[in-house]
């Protein structure tokens, strides 16, 4: 697995680059855990996810969720048809960090959640095929992203984000186009989740239970943890431990708090316990984060 504490090397949890699939035998099936975009912006190839594979062209778009097992192709080992991608990668805590609502973002939530009731029936398909204008538009942003990303003017974090946001409402656009505003016959299955994460945010320093949760939910405890486990892909508990380490490292960043009253705060009374789960979790130790966040401040 590809995970997001080795492979973003800077000091931001994003990337972005244009790759031309022409290395074939360094290609293979790979995870990871963060968000992935592809834009197919030249050629045709395949895209697999387990074992399933459909044919991409140019102007698809696909949106890679957590632990998806899946690896872009060429049609042959030579690349005859120039399969080329931009990739944009990043975790959800980089635009987190902004601390604004969008509506749009709201919805790219609802498109992740909806991905997640139907695992592996429409994975390995594009997420959307651009209209020419749209594409246009698309292809714009992507490449004020990746000159922004490369050359790293002064603020250039800061930027990224808001290229990032426009990015998203772009696609929130594109899906509105494509499903003309009318609602997923599951979205009261979304409502439910999305209600009882924004609880658990609400209350990360309390002793969250399983049973406190789907009461909250007006659920049972077994339907509850199946349906959280369906949507999201991960199970409640994972879930929540990841929103206490993202809030930890939140806190550890902009705050000079000792390490054990922020763990407290985020919800863990046994502090072996969270740094044991920080580091599972962000493949280091908290103050080994508090320190590379306070080196790449210098």
């Amino acid at each position: 697995m590809l995970r997001a504490a080795d492979f973003f090397r800077g000091s931001i949890p994003f990337h972005i680059h244009t790759y031309r699939y022409d290395r074939y035998d360094e290609l293979k099936m790979h995870t990871h855990d963060f968000i992935e975009l592809v834009y197919v912006c030249e050629g045709r190839g395949v895209h697999q996810v387990r074992q399933r594979t459909e044919s991409v062209q140019e102007g698809d778009l696909f949106i890679i969720n957590y632990e998806t097992p899946h690896c872009f192709y060429p049609r042959d080992r030579h690349n005859t048809d120039g399969l080329t991608v931009i990739n944009c990668q990043f975790t959800p805590d980089f635009l987190r960090a902004m601390q604004i609502e969008l509506p749009a973002m709201r919805g790219m939530t609802e498109l992740f959640l909806l991905k997640g009731l139907y695992p592996g029936e429409a994975e390995h398909a594009p997420d959307l095929t651009l209209s020419a204008q749209r594409r246009r538009e698309f292809e714009y942003t992507l490449r004020k992203m990746l000159a922004e990303y490369n050359d790293k003017p002064d603020g250039y974090e800061d930027v990224l984000k808001l290229q990032l946001c426009e990015l998203l409402i772009q696609i929130h656009r594109s899906y509105k186009d494509v499903y003309h505003g009318q609602p997923h016959p599951d979205s009261y299955k979304l409502s439910l989740i999305r209600e009882s994460i924004h609880y658990m945010r609400g209350n990360l320093s309390a002793s969250l239970q399983l049973t406190e949760l789907s009461q909250q939910a007006l659920l049972s405890k077994s339907y509850y943890s199946a349906l959280f486990k369906q949507v999201t892909g991960r199970s409640v508990i994972d879930y929540l431990q990841q929103l206490r380490i993202e809030e930890a490292c939140r806190l550890l960043a902009g705050t000079d708090r000792a390490v054990s009253d922020i763990a407290e705060q985020v919800g863990y009374a046994d502090y072996r316990f969270f740094n044991k789960t920080f580091q599972k979790i962000t493949g280091m130790t908290a103050s080994a984060y508090r320190k590379r966040v306070d080196d790449g401040l210098r």
